[in-house]
Formats: structure tokens, sequence, C-alpha cells
């Protein structure tokens, strides 16, 4: 083997390195052929093309995508301000609540007793009724009972059942009072010479009873059956278009049999604060 041609080992001055190639077609060492000629001589600190990785063997999805820095950041950002916007919307909520909570103070204070007096109405609600309150609070005026005849008026002659002679009208303005005074009469009183005469003309507070002079026993046996009071008793012998027979007209102070005669109550007018029992309520009068 000729000397310093690569081809074998031993030869003067060949260095081993130099019996081996790179092959090519399968990228691998092997023997050096004959003819081949020895590789060019590497830096072994620098590497390969086929070792050194590039921009264009790097994956793209390592590299980092264009503005993705920013947008972390944008977000991150808007995070921070939303949080900032909640945080002020709590804090301006408190702020306005004790500006509202310290002006109803200063005002409570500055109006001294008044203020609170006031302040304890708006905390207890209908703690301190007012003037219209106690007005509506005061009872309506209640009808007294009259009490019947009595005295000397009874102590006379009664006449007899059969002897009685007497008209019902009915002026109570309760539908139905007169028929049922009338079957009293006749079932009960065996007044069987009693009549219906009907509605009344008019509607009137009292009853009456109209009689002539020499009907006083009908009139007194009546009036002690009835309890009629002594203001119904009418002697004046008017009675109208029925001669002879006694007129007992019903008024709205009647309630039925048994029951006793009452005084209508007066209307009362509204009342005025300040005057009355309803005006000297706590609370009311001179404010």
């Amino acid at each position: 083997m000729r000397a310093g041609d690569g081809t074998g080992a031993g030869s003067g001055g060949i260095d081993p390195a130099d019996l081996w190639v790179l092959d090519p077609a399968t990228g691998e060492y092997r023997m050096r052929r004959p003819g081949d000629r020895p590789a060019a001589p590497t830096t072994p600190s620098a590497p390969t093309a086929a070792t050194t990785p590039t921009a264009a063997t790097t994956p793209a999805a390592a590299a980092p995508r264009p503005g993705a820095g920013r947008a972390a950041g944008a977000g991150r950002a808007g995070r921070r301000r939303a949080t900032g916007a909640r945080t002020g919307a709590w804090v301006a909520g408190a702020v306005c609540f004790l500006v509202a909570v310290g002006g109803v103070s200063a005002f409570a204070l500055l109006k001294g007793g008044d203020g609170s007096a006031a302040a304890t109405d708006a905390a207890l609600p209908g703690a301190r009724p007012s003037c219209t309150a106690a007005a509506s609070a005061a009872p309506s005026p209640q009808p007294s009972v009259e009490p019947p005849v009595s005295g000397a008026f009874l102590n006379g002659a009664k006449a007899d059942p059969i002897d009685i002679r007497v008209t019902v009208l009915d002026g109570s303005g309760t539908f139905g009072q007169a028929e049922t005074v009338l079957e009293w009469m006749q079932n009960d009183k065996d007044y069987l010479r009693s009549s219906n005469g009907g509605p009344a003309p008019a509607v009137i507070p009292r009853t009456t009873l109209v009689y002539a002079p020499d009907h006083v026993s009908q009139a007194r046996a009546l009036a002690a059956a009835m309890g009629l009071p002594a203001s119904a008793l009418q002697g004046d012998g008017n009675t109208g278009d029925t001669i002879g027979r006694m007129v007992l007209t019903l008024g709205e102070d009647f309630h039925g049999i048994g029951k006793p005669f009452t005084v209508p109550a007066a209307p009362s007018g509204p009342a005025t604060p300040g005057t009355g029992t309803a005006g000297q309520a706590k609370g009311c009068g001179n404010q």
C-alpha cells in the first residue's frame, strides 16, 4: 500500500481516522475503499449543518405568537380595572350611606325636641296618634233608651182586648214591622179589631199613638202592653179618617215587640282639631 494515500494502516504519517469516511448515501461512517479520498478535516467544536437546529427546523408551535404578550398584559390590566371598579362602587355606596345618616342626625339635633319626636314617630308608626286619628277614634253618639210610660196614667181603667180598635202604620223604615206588630196584637193579645194601615206617609224618628179623649182606656191598655214611652201618647183625638179608632205609627225608635224604645241620636258634625274631646287628645290642639 502506498504511503500517504490513506489506503492502508501503518503507513507512515497516516492518521487512523482517515481510514473512515462518511457515506453520503447512508449518512454513516464506513471503511475507506481504495480510491476514496480522505475527507477534509473538520473542526470538532463547530456543529455540522445536519446537526445544528435552524429556524427552519424549529417547530412553529414553539415560536411565540405575535401579540401574545400584549394580549396577556391587556387581560391582566382589564381584570385590575374591573376589580378597581367594583371596589370603587362599594366605597361610593358606603360613603353615600354615611352622608345620609349624618344628615338625618344633624337635622334631628338642630330641631331639638321636635326632631326627637319626629324621629320617634317615624321609628314607631302609630305610637303617637294624630288629630285626625283621634277624631276618627272618638265614639259616635249612641241612642239612649226611653223609659216606658208609668205613674198615674197607667193606674186608670184599661179597656178589654175586644174593645181595642187600632190601625197600625209603618213609619220605621224597616219593611214588615207593621205586619209583625199586627200579628202580635191579634194572636198574642186578642186585639181582634186591629188592622194594618200599610206604610206611613214618611219615615218618622219616634213612634206615636194618636187617640181621642174618650179612648184613653184603650190607649192605656195598648201603652202598657207595648211599653210605649210617654212621648208617644198624643190624646188630642186627631186620628184623621179613622174615626173611632186609634192610630199607632211605628217610628225609627221601634226595634221589635218586647224591646225598649230608643231616642235617636242627634247627628254630630266633624270634629275640629283642638276643640272638643277629640281635640284634647295628646298631641292635638296647638302645634
